[in-house]
């Protein structure tokens, strides 16, 4: 009966030691997997930042004048690459005439008729 008991004993820390071996195998497998997922999450991370810092350049330069300018030679064919192109708005806008004061002298004799009649 002694021998049963220890034989039982025997096969059961056998079978608890290899479940016991089987579940550290288990978990060691899921933490490399999990390393892995978040090496290549990591590289994914810094592709879209890369992509998001390229993103904003090209908006930034999409809402600049040169790019209006560019589009405006390329789309249109007005202009070559070295026109300056100056957008004009309705509230500034420049005067290209000079301005003059001009003052008219009136003759004397004009002067005395209008002094006279009227």
């Amino acid at each position: 009966m002694e021998k049963i008991k220890k034989i039982f004993l025997v096969i059961i820390g056998i079978i608890i030691l290899t479940s016991t071996l089987l579940n550290i195998k288990n978990q060691y497998l899921t933490l490399k997997d999990a390393e892995n997922k978040n090496a290549e999450l990591i590289s994914k991370i810094e592709k879209l930042v890369l992509t998001k810092q390229k993103i904003q350049k090209q908006i930034e330069y999409a809402t600049s004048s040169a790019f209006k300018g560019q589009q405006t030679r390329q789309l249109l064919g007005l202009g070559d690459n070295n026109d300056v192109w100056l957008e004009l708005s309705e509230e500034k806008k420049i005067d290209f005439y000079q301005k003059t004061n001009e003052v008219i002298e009136v003759p004397k004799y004009r002067q005395w008729l209008n002094l006279f009649t009227q």
